[in-house]
């Protein structure tokens, strides 16, 4: 009884305790739901009481419970891509939220092959930038803008011909000895976006490992550029107008001797060489003087055929809007680039023979919801451009192009001494001199002037239309897509040309003061000839994809099935046809746990049958570390960390324009090419580590570690088959062994980016972005044959990076003959050497100088290191700005007539080596003039130089007039800007004579620019 009594007390003491307990914490319980502002609740949400480690997560419906110490705590409300919410609960038992959207970078779309995902939630390695960079560059090519701005992005413009200008684009550097240019698309459709307005333009994006490009299959392995265009939006339109006046002006020009310095450097050369000298003192006083100009010319001719600056100029208007049903932006640009070379009419045939570009860009983008489950959208856009060039070289065929017209007239301005002639006689006739051999072909004035015109019309016109239906009847987050392209281009040619008579001056034999003109040359004044070239090429594309993305709780999930059909006709060509599928599977938990799944199956008619297609996957998984408590109270000045990892294989078929290399081709009764019925593509395994974080609320560092191996390279068989057998020597052609897929390449590197965005008040900001990549690439396999034992090096391709310089190392000059006569012997390799030549090194210790002591030199002219750094500031109506961008690991090597005294001289020959100079000790840093010698111009250490740069790429300064005098006009925004375009450059090249992101001195100059603009909104 006494137990019994015991046990009740004891359980009645435990339920008042209970009692007690439950009643203190229904006083300190917080429940409540979190919603977003369509009311839909928001699973996932972080539900934290300031300060302290408690918190929770709101659940599927949205819906939380939380206990808090006391009245006076704060509750923060957090989730990815919302504002924070902070709520003071008082006596309030129950808290309900609405958590408004936040416009961060993290919630941003970002472009994906085939869609869209939000940034948060991205697994694979992309870079994207917005337009607003493009708009601050005065370049009549947009992918001028690109260099720098986006990390792994190589960008090197090789030409500025307007209208026409050359640029390379690499991805994360070379892989292959074959085609490296990335894949280009506008809005999910491969086009070239260079000549696109940058104010019709919204994003550009660069996929980077096998994760991002994986859904291009055959096409992937050299990574994407993808450019997005402008879209509407609802409400009142906006009525946007841009005109800019530039004057461009080259970046750097080669510095040739004027007509007395020519002749003194002329005669060195002549005493040097035991003869005499060829301009007596008469001549060169006339020529220091410039006094009988008639008889003893003295020219410039680079800067008097080379503009000193040359205008550009561009107006763009653009309207967007619409309502909840319909959207749509539309957009008319013109820009109009003249070009560097001064030229004149030909009155006799009223033709204009000067360089210039003229080009009309549109584009209309709509968008409409037919109703509540149907969307569609049209795009339709082209341009028209009318360029005007001088023929140059009359009735050759094969300088009907920019490239190699402008390389000859570049080439006889280098040419052409400053003493030779004139331009024309007193009756209009051209001029020139017996030295010239009657070549109309290499006479600047003539070239320019009178043989004719060049009248190029292009035409482009795209169009595609898509349409989107959500299946919802079938299950939730269901839909159904279509998208299908045309383009058509046309490129429409009319050459007038004509041949002209060359005359020289001679001094009249009737008086020694006087002048006659005579004929030269077989050619004589024609008529203008006429002829037109056409050419044309059409895109097909079709897109059909059934898409899923659906929340279930804390999970998310997304997938595709898409089939592609591509074709392009190119004139009467075979079509090159492309057909496959693609795949993608997404998964995240909780947003912190994501995976992702690709896949590409597609191919084409490059290779042969049973080899046609290939199946291409990638892996990638993501972990938001900042999602995690532990982290978050850790760290909790680390708003966002991200760490991703993926793994696939990619493929590239650009075999540099070869096509069908897998069929055997006769030739009458020989083969002209044996097919390699095994032929296929590249083949590239990838894989990359990426980190992406934002802390202290302003800061962000993101970074990625990749690593490619990529193998089936197509190769020349050469190391595989023995000399003299098939085709190296034993058939009727060399060379038509076919080519296999043997070659093996490794590159690996990182990127680094780094950022500060700080919003000081509504009138201040402050941006800051740098970021900088490194790439190194190492040929595996070549199919390289080895060297004889007595090389240096055996190998020149094997375990090198590729495009790895060679070339010999060199000592300084001879200064005597003892020095002469106590070296190696090099006369192998060139003429026999002189006081003045280089010194060659014997590497191999043979007692000779040859071929075999040719040594790896510097890098190649791919850089490795790229690297850019943007600055922005704004405060009150003041913006400025800033780009500087640069790269590093490149080597270039010296050569041509910007550089050697071939046929002319420069001002560094002033510095080269003679006995006068070296007996004063004055400085040499030129080995002796010798136009007709090969001494001293053998590819080596003394010409290879650091091809490394930095560069202002663009600055820009300008000012938003207060509203209210806007408002004068009834416009929102009026804004006056300068900007400029490659301002200043820095590198270690010995003479400033060519622009450092050139490759051949024959090229059309780089500009700079100064431009003015003005900005109006209505």
């Amino acid at each position: 009884m006494k137990k019994l009594c015991m046990c009740r007390c004891l359980l009645l003491t435990l339920l008042l305790g209970t009692l007690v307990n439950f009643s203190l914490y229904a006083q300190n319980a917080v429940t409540g739901s979190v919603k977003d502002e369509s009311s839909n609740p928001l699973a996932g949400v972080s539900v934290q009481v300031e300060g302290t480690t408690i918190g929770t997560k709101t659940d599927e419906n949205g819906q939380y419970t939380i206990s808090v110490p006391d009245g006076d705590a704060v509750l923060v409300f957090s989730f990815v891509g919302y504002s924070p919410e902070k709520v003071t609960v008082g006596t309030q038992r129950r808290v309900d939220v609405t958590l408004l959207g936040s416009a961060t970078e993290l919630e941003e779309a970002v472009i994906v092959g085939y869609g869209t995902q939000k940034k948060v939630s991205v697994v694979a390695a992309i870079s994207t930038m917005k337009a607003t960079a493009l708009r601050q560059t005065p370049a009549s090519n947009i992918g001028i803008a690109l260099a720098g701005r986006l990390p792994g992005l190589s960008v090197l413009q090789r030409s500025g011909v307007p209208g026409g200008e050359q640029l390379d684009f690499y991805i994360r550097g070379r892989s292959t000895i074959n085609g490296q240019q990335p894949l280009m698309l506008v809005d999910g459709v491969e086009r070239d976006f260079t000549a696109l307005d940058p104010r019709e333009v919204e994003t550009i994006s660069i996929l980077k490992d096998a994760s991002a490009t994986a859904v291009y299959g055959v096409r992937g392995a050299n990574g994407v550029i993808m450019v997005t265009t402008r879209r509407g939006h609802s409400g009142k339109p906006v009525i946007d107008i841009t005109t800019e006046q530039s004057f461009q002006a080259p970046t750097r020009l080669p510095a040739i001797v004027n007509a007395y310095d020519y002749a003194r450097l002329y005669n060195q050369v002549e005493l040097q060489n035991g003869r005499a000298p060829v301009y007596d003192d008469v001549a060169l006083e006339h020529y220091r003087l410039g006094d009988r100009p008639e008889l003893y010319p003295v020219r410039d001719f680079v800067h008097e055929f080379m503009k000193d600056a040359f205008p550009m100029r561009r107006v763009n208007v653009n309207v967007g809007g619409g309502n909840d049903r319909m959207r749509y932006f539309t957009t008319v640009g013109y820009l109009f680039q003249d070009g560097i070379f001064k030229t004149e009419k030909f009155d006799e045939y009223d033709y204009d023979p000067s360089s210039k570009a003229n080009r009309v860009n549109f584009r209309s983008n709509f968008d409409i919801d037919i109703n509540s489950s149907l969307s569609m959208f049209l795009n339709v856009s082209g341009y028209m451009q009318k360029k005007n060039d001088p023929v140059v070289v009359p009735n050759n065929g094969a300088y009907l192009d920019d490239v190699n017209a402008y390389s000859v007239v570049i080439g006889s301005l280098l040419q052409t001494p400053s003493n030779y002639h004139n331009d024309i006689t007193p009756d209009g006739e051209v001029l020139s001199t017996p030295l010239k051999g009657g070549n109309i072909n290499n006479v600047p004035y003539g070239m320019l002037n009178r043989s004719g015109f060049r009248n190029t019309l292009t035409n482009q016109v795209t169009a595609t239309l898509g349409a989107e239906q959500k299946l919802e009847f079938i299950t939730p987050g269901l839909s159904a897509k279509v998208v299908a392209s045309y383009d058509a281009t046309s490129i429409n040619q009319q050459i007038r040309q004509r041949t002209f008579q060359l005359y020289e001056a001679k001094r009249d034999p009737n008086d020694p003061d006087g002048v006659v003109y005579e004929p030269t040359g077989t050619m004589t004044n024609s008529s203008l000839s006429d002829s037109q070239a056409q050419s044309q090429w059409n895109l097909m594309n079709i897109d059909a994809s059934v898409n899923y993305s659906r929340t279930f709780g804390m999970h998310d999930v997304t997938g595709m099935l898409l089939f592609n059909r591509y074709q392009r006709v190119i004139n009467i060509d075979l079509p090159y046809n492309y057909v496959g599928y693609v795949g993608r599977a997404t998964y995240g938990y909780d947003n912190r746990y994501l995976a992702e799944v690709n896949f590409g199956y597609n191919g084409s008619e490059q290779f042969a049958p049973g080899h046609k297609m290939g199946f291409f996957p990638s892996f990638s998984v993501g972990w938001v570390a900042s999602e995690e408590d532990f982290i978050k109270d850790a760290m909790p000045w680390l708003s966002f960390a991200k760490i991703r990892a993926s793994y696939g294989q990619v493929g590239n078929d650009n075999m540099n324009g070869a096509r069908f290399a897998f069929l055997t081709l006769w030739n009458g009764s020989y083969e002209s090419q044996i097919g390699n019925t095994e032929l296929e593509w590249e083949k590239a395994s990838k894989a990359n580590i990426g980190l992406e974080t934002r802390f202290f609320n302003d800061f962000s560092f993101d970074a990625d570690v990749f690593y490619e191996r990529r193998n089936n390279i197509l190769i020349p068989a050469d190391g595989l088959v023995p000399t003299g057998v098939f085709g190296t020597g034993g058939v009727f052609v060399s060379g038509i062994i076919p080519k296999v897929n043997a070659g093996e390449i490794e590159n690996k590197g990182f990127e680094l980016v780094g950022g500060y965005q700080k919003s000081f008040n509504p009138d201040t900001r402050l941006d800051i972005k740098v970021n900088g990549a490194f790439n190194r690439n190492k040929v595996l396999y070549l199919s390289e044959v080895l060297l004889p034992e007595d090389y240096t090096y055996r190998l020149r391709s094997t375990g090198y990076r590729l495009g790895q310089q060679w070339g010999y190392k060199t000592a300084g000059f001879f200064n005597s003959e003892d020095e002469i006569q106590n070296w190696y012997d090099q006369s192998g390799i060139g003429a026999t050497p002189k006081l003045g030549d280089l010194k060659y090194v014997d590497t191999n210790g043979d007692g000779v100088v040859t071929e075999q002591d040719q040594v790896p030199i510097g890098n190649p002219e791919m850089p490795e290191w790229t690297f850019g750094a943007a600055f922005s500031f704004q405060i009150k109506g003041f913006d400025f700005s800033m780009m500087w961008q640069g790269v590093a690991g490149r080597s270039y090597l010296l050569t041509g007539q910007r550089i050697w005294e071939t046929y002319n001289f420069n001002e560094w020959h002033k510095e080269a080596w003679s006995q006068e100079r070296f007996d004063a000790g004055l400085p040499i840093t030129y080995p002796r003039l010798e136009p007709g010698s090969n001494a001293s111009k053998l590819p080596s250490d003394f010409w290879y130089t650091d091809g490394s740069y930095i560069r202002l790429k663009n600055a820009e300064i300008g000012y938003t007039l207060p509203q209210q005098l806007s408002k004068r006009i009834g416009a929102t925004s009026i804004r006056l800007y300068a900007n400029g375009l490659n301002l200043f450059t820095f590198d270690r090249y010995p003479v400033k004579y060519q622009d450092p992101e050139q490759n051949n001195e024959l090229l059309y100059p780089v500009f700079k620019a100064y431009n003015f603009g003005l900005n109006v909104s209505f």
